[in-house]
């Protein structure tokens, strides 16, 4: 194929517009490049400010009785009444088993018969002191005998007192354990009664808050299967023991008056209102995390700077600092990406 001359042209301009690209880009990678600056590095900074923050937090329970008793026998035999069933109302005093008390009777009889003969030599004995008929000896000892059939006999009525179990309070029976004819060992667990004058639960909360609340406080507590419907409770007692593995402290709770239809074992919701704090608070979006913890940049004179921080509580988009900030501290909020300690960036505005 044969080029003509217009074409030869055309080819000749167009090598000669490559030939000067390169030259320029040779140019561009030559010693003057390396003094172009980088670009700057934009970032957006807060400052931490100190603020009065009430914590309000909601924490899961279940409802418990205020007293939960265990009727254990204290004398062993055959079980001859058990008249009391769960779901029962029992007041106190009222009785809700009998032992079979047939032996117990006749040895309450033999120790009443021993006193009335150990009396009867006392008192022979005591009677011929004066004619010398008796020894001081023989006297001291009948008096010996006597009182060991005292004490032998309130021995036997307290045996006997304990084949009768009365209520030691006033309550609803939660178990029944056993059945009339079962023949009962000793300290056998044969009951439960709960007191459900009051109920309450136990709810764990970080050691942060716990010296922000006393006993007394009240709360609003709802229970799942009553609905929405919100009631009030106190706090009861404060225990004194934080949970090493947790960092959290055990508090107890009462509903007083019980609701309708609330029971032991339901799941409820406690929310507790905490007193105000003056607290160092900055964006949670502010904090970074590696292998040692949480930590934020600091910005001085353009100037990154690395700090590790300790944190405390969340209150909505904020995070308490307990340790490594100082009030009015500005802090880089934005622009991470490509961000390390002590270096130089461009403060803009939001």
């Amino acid at each position: 194929m044969s080029l003509n001359l217009h074409t030869i042209t055309s080819y000749t301009r167009l090598l000669g517009l490559v030939f000067s690209l390169l030259l320029t880009a040779c140019s561009d990678s030559g010693p003057g490049s390396s003094q172009r600056k980088p670009p700057e590095h934009l970032v957006e900074a807060v400052y931490a400010h100190k603020q009065s923050i009430s914590v309000k937090q909601t924490i899961t329970g279940t409802l418990q009785a205020i007293r939960t008793v265990r009727i254990i026998n204290q004398a062993q035999g055959l079980l001859t009444a058990l008249p009391v069933y769960p779901g029962d109302t029992v007041k106190q005093g009222q009785i809700i088993a009998r032992l079979d008390d047939t032996l117990l009777k006749a040895e309450v009889e033999k120790a009443k018969a021993n006193l009335n003969q150990a009396k009867v030599d006392y008192h022979r004995l005591k009677g011929l002191a004066p004619r010398k008929l008796a020894s001081e000896s023989e006297i001291v000892q009948a008096q010996t005998l006597k009182d060991i059939a005292e004490s032998e006999l309130h021995l036997k009525q307290a045996e006997l007192s304990h084949s009768t179990i009365n209520a030691p309070i006033s309550g609803v029976i939660s178990q029944r354990l056993a059945e009339p004819g079962d023949v009962i060992p000793l300290h056998n667990h044969l009951l439960t009664l709960i007191d459900t004058s009051s109920l309450k639960a136990d709810i764990y909360l970080s050691e942060l808050l716990l010296p922000l609340v006393e006993i007394g406080n009240q709360v609003d507590i709802t229970i799942d299967a009553l609905g929405d419907q919100s009631f009030t409770g106190k706090i009861q007692r404060i225990h004194p023991v934080i949970d090493k593995n947790t960092r959290r402290g055990t508090i107890e709770i009462t509903l007083n008056p019980v609701p309708e239809g609330a029971l032991a074992g339901q799941f409820c919701r406690v929310s507790i209102h905490t007193q105000s704090k003056s607290r160092l608070m900055i964006p949670y979006d502010a904090i970074r995390h590696d292998k040692q913890g949480a930590y934020v940049y600091t910005l001085d004179n353009n100037k990154t700077h690395l700090k590790n921080i300790t944190t405390g509580i969340q209150h909505n988009d904020l995070v308490e600092v307990l340790d490594g900030l100082t009030d009015k501290q500005q802090i880089i909020s934005k622009g991470f990406f490509g961000l390390k300690d002590k270096m130089k960036v461009k403060l803009i505005s939001k």
